[in-house]
């Protein structure tokens, strides 16, 4: 009973304080910077130049090579011949070593191929 009524006396005092004791809330005045007309973020877009490296792997400075190698493993392990689909000097060099021919080296060297391409790259202004 005792409990009842400290609890009581509490929520009595306390709603007492909330409704005579409230001050009328004044907000702080806002100061905007005017502008001559309103701005928001604009997307924009320009063109750039990109560049795409076409890198062929059968013709890398050691394709023939390499390939010649691999034709010489096939034919110790016992493996059936199956045409290579990379082509090119590397290819030229399975069949060689396959078939046991003689290392010719390789005959052709095809740098990678550079190409630009244009793309539009966007962004906030």
């Amino acid at each position: 009973m005792k409990k009842i009524i400290t609890v009581g006396l509490v929520a009595l005092a306390t709603t007492t304080g909330f409704l005579l004791n409230n001050q009328p809330v004044q907000a702080h005045k806002r100061y905007y910077h005017y502008r001559p007309y309103y701005t928001r973020p604009l997307n924009y877009c320009y063109p750039i130049t990109e560049w795409l490296v076409d890198e062929d792997p059968a013709y890398h400075p050691q394709a023939y090579a390499d390939g010649y190698r691999q034709g010489k493993n096939s034919v110790k392990k016992g493996q059936a011949y199956k045409p290579r689909t990379a082509g090119g000097e590397f290819s030229r060099g399975f069949d060689d070593g396959y078939y046991g021919r003689e290392f010719a080296g390789q005959k052709q060297i095809v740098p990678n191929i550079i190409k630009p391409y244009s793309t539009t790259q966007c962004g906030w202004f």
